[in-house]
């Protein structure tokens, strides 16, 4: 804003002041005219009477250079009738013209040929009228920049207000701050802001906290469906496929529960979190033996890849590493065909550790890669029906809650990488 005024007032500064400067000149030039003009005057008048007495025009040209050396002096010269030159100056084009008259008659013409010389009086009288326009003109321009500046300030500052305020909107703020100063509409905007995120803001906090009623709600019945199917199957004595396919249920159901309300808390910013010492590598062992048995009966191959030979202390949340291991396990196996293989390692980056798994799914867009990690997000659900779409949402809730990251990339055995990075100790606060 404070350069289009700035441009402004250059531009009111500018024009107003060329057509000063022009006006000085060219009043300068008038002024010089009429001098010139009076004092040729004058010298014709003096040159008639000279020519009356007889005394011949070379010597009335001669006392002239001597009497007016500055003004007309070698700018003026004296032709007959017919123009030709009778003493003075080398003829040339007339710039003004007086007749010379002896006894009521014309006799010649007194011609200014030459253009004329600035005096030093003239100069500095030129130099003061040029630097007292100069000096108003910049006063006029500082005094309209200063204006300039003061304006787009008082303007600008409601306008920055606005911005900042629709930016905590945009990141989520729900309880915003601001000074009602500026035009009225720019307020009633920032109130309107202030009410559209308050109203966001208890909307979303209640959705997050449904979200972890329900999900808390989910696990007790979850749990009491599992007990009392392990009796109906006992009770009806229920062929061994059918009990393992009622047992699958009831596992999936109890690892959707446990997601939702991992990935829920997270979102509330309240996933508990019990760091101790654990070696990972019997994390991952753990995880393996634990899918071993659903992953058999999918013919597919979980296997392990560069664990170090030797034992490794981090702290980190056991139980919740646990089920970050079998959010990648889930989300992989919804993919991998028959004799697939899921691949989990496990590499050192300075202060942390890389938990890698591989799949030889499909491979992924890179540029779809993020997208993974929302909430219900699947890849190809048309053709891979069933799981919740949380895997990936809970793994990044745990990895987010270690103060880690994680990354989704093309694996190099064909399928999708999951590269987690946590850091050895989380940092303290």
């Amino acid at each position: 804003m404070f350069t289009a005024l700035a441009a402004q007032a250059v531009l009111i500064v500018v024009v107003p002041g060329g057509l000063l400067l022009w006006n000085a000149y060219t009043t300068s030039t008038r002024l010089i005219e009429n001098r010139d003009a009076e004092h040729l005057s004058t010298f014709a008048a003096l040159a008639g009477e000279s020519a009356a007495a007889g005394k011949p025009y070379p010597t009335i040209i001669a006392e002239l250079d001597k009497r007016d050396p500055v003004i007309l002096g070698g700018r003026v010269a004296i032709v007959d009738a017919g123009g030709r030159l009778l003493a003075g100056a080398t003829a040339g084009p007339s710039r003004m013209e007086q007749p010379v008259t002896a006894n009521d008659r014309q006799v010649a013409t007194a011609r200014i040929i030459a253009p004329p010389q600035l005096t030093d009086r003239d100069r500095i009288l030129l130099r003061d009228h040029y630097l007292g326009i100069g000096a108003v003109l910049l006063a006029m321009l500082a005094l309209l920049l200063g204006g300039a500046y003061w304006l787009a300030q008082r303007w600008s500052r409601p306008q920055r207000e606005l911005l900042r305020l629709s930016q905590e909107v945009a990141d989520g703020e729900g309880d915003i701050h601001f000074d009602e100063n500026g035009p009225s509409e720019t307020v009633a905007t920032m109130r309107n802001l202030r009410r559209v995120a308050s109203r966001f803001d208890r909307i979303e906090t209640a959705r997050r906290t449904w979200l972890v009623m329900i999900a808390e709600e989910l696990r007790e019945p979850i749990a009491t469906l599992g007990q009392r199917l392990e009796i109906l199957q006992e009770a009806l004595s229920a062929d061994p496929e059918f009990k393992a396919e009622i047992e699958a249920d009831q596992a999936r159901l109890a690892r959707m529960a446990q997601d939702l309300h991992a990935v829920a808390l997270a979102d509330l910013g309240r996933l508990p979190l019990r760091f101790a010492d654990v070696d990972p590598r019997a994390l991952i062992h753990n995880t393996i033996w634990s899918h071993g048995k659903r992953a058999q009966a999918a013919g597919v191959s979980l296997e392990t890849s560069n664990l170090p030979p030797y034992t490794i202390l981090v702290k980190w949340d056991a139980e919740r590493i646990e089920q970050l291991f079998g959010a990648l396990i889930e989300n992989s196996m919804r993919y991998v065909s028959r004799g697939g293989r899921i691949v989990l390692g496990l590499e050192s980056q300075r202060d942390a550790w890389r938990l890698i798994v591989d799949d030889n799914a499909p491979g992924i867009d890179v540029d779809l890669a993020q997208q993974l990690f929302e909430p219900f997000y699947r890849a190809n659900a048309a053709d891979m029906p069933g799981g919740s779409g949380l895997s990936l949402a809970t793994a990044r809730a745990i990895v987010e809650g270690h103060h880690g990251r994680i990354e989704a990339s093309n694996s190099p055995i064909g399928g999708l990488r999951i590269t987690v990075i946590l850091p050895a100790t989380p940092p303290t606060a």
